[in-house]
């Protein structure tokens, strides 16, 4: 798998190549059982770099622990990362800040079976979040006089009021057991759709691609379009010098690869767009992103028999049945 990232944005530790992970894996195979509290503490630091600049002070790292999520969290977490993420809100040449604690948290999923995707790392991201309606004001553009866009959305609903980021939450919890019992450690960027919680900003959600050494980013969404269109359309970042430089052939690639694998499991193309892959320059979740990463807007949620699909647990399970084949294609 290629190595991304390696543009001058960027003053912070690099993806480490996959060489030296072999290495550091083969070490910490020849250390004994006695050692394993001591490997927690010293280790962590090479499994997950930093994003923060050569400036900032490291993130404290401690052992990940056994999750404790709050009310709307979600229980099958297997693990919090061993650090805490950082962004850059204040701009890519001032330091990186921690999250802020009202943001959910990223949780890793480690494999449950083996397969084709065996040692592959997926960063999945489900879009928006529930509380975001009660905390218009910290989402808001003026809330982040340094970002290029504001921090979130509220995102869409169906007419009956089913939310776009629920729907994205329980789409992720079943594409992410697929891609567990195949063999691959999927990382989600929010472990909770609470309505105390916010956040987190798509810039944040962008950086921490790099961060967690994903083999690739996909975020899902519905779109709220007109009520008359239907289907599945996938975004894929333009290339942008110093920014998406390094991502945006790749990430053309995993687009094509997803809308192969939706139309595969017999979902429909959007109709309401001249192209299925629309590939843009103002998503701030794909310009920010270090490693392949595309948005998937998998269905229109103002549709009826989209909602309908959106509403359904089994409507879900063909949804996520489809990006789970287009993510195999590009990693198999």
């Amino acid at each position: 798998m290629p190595v991304y990232g390696n543009h001058t944005r960027h003053s912070g530790p690099r993806r480490p190549a996959l060489g030296y992970r072999r290495a550091v894996q083969s070490r910490r195979g020849r250390l004994s059982l006695l050692l394993v509290p001591v490997l927690l503490i010293t280790v962590a630091p090479l499994g997950f770099p930093t994003a923060g600049t050569a400036a900032a002070a490291p993130p404290v790292v401690r052992a990940p622990a056994a999750p404790q999520p709050a009310a709307g969290g979600d229980v099958q977490a297997s693990a919090r990362l061993g650090f805490v993420p950082t962004w850059h809100p204040d701009g890519r040449h001032r330091p990186a800040r921690a999250w802020p604690a009202a943001w959910p948290r990223p949780a890793v999923f480690a494999p449950t079976g083996a397969g084709r995707l065996s040692g592959t790392r997926v960063l999945l991201d489900p879009g928006h979040n529930i509380g975001n309606f009660g905390h218009t004001r910290q989402i808001a553009p003026g809330s982040w006089p340094h970002l290029r866009k504001g921090c979130n959305t509220t995102g869409t609903a169906t007419n009956a009021g089913f939310s776009e980021a629920r729907y994205a939450f329980r789409v992720v919890r079943v594409l992410r057991n697929k891609l567990r019992a195949h063999g691959a450690t999927v990382i989600v960027t929010r472990d909770r759709d609470s309505r105390t919680s916010w956040g987190p900003c798509v810039q944040a959600r962008g950086e921490l691609g790099r961060q967690v050494r994903a083999d690739l980013l996909l975020s899902v969404h519905a779109d709220g379009a007109p009520a008359s269109g239907h289907g599945f359309h996938v975004i894929a970042p333009a290339y942008a010098k110093g920014w998406t430089d390094d991502i945006a052939r790749p990430s053309g690639r995993l687009a094509r690869k997803v809308v192969k694998g939706m139309v595969a499991r017999g979902l429909a193309r959007s109709t309401y767009l001249s192209s299925t892959i629309q590939v843009r320059s103002d998503q701030e979740t794909l310009r920010n992103s270090d490693v392949p990463a595309v948005i998937v807007e998998t269905l229109n949620m103002r549709n009826a028999g989209d909602a309908r699909l959106a509403s359904s647990k089994s409507g879900r399970a063909r949804i996520a049945a489809g990006l789970y084949a287009g993510i195999r294609r590009y990693l198999a």
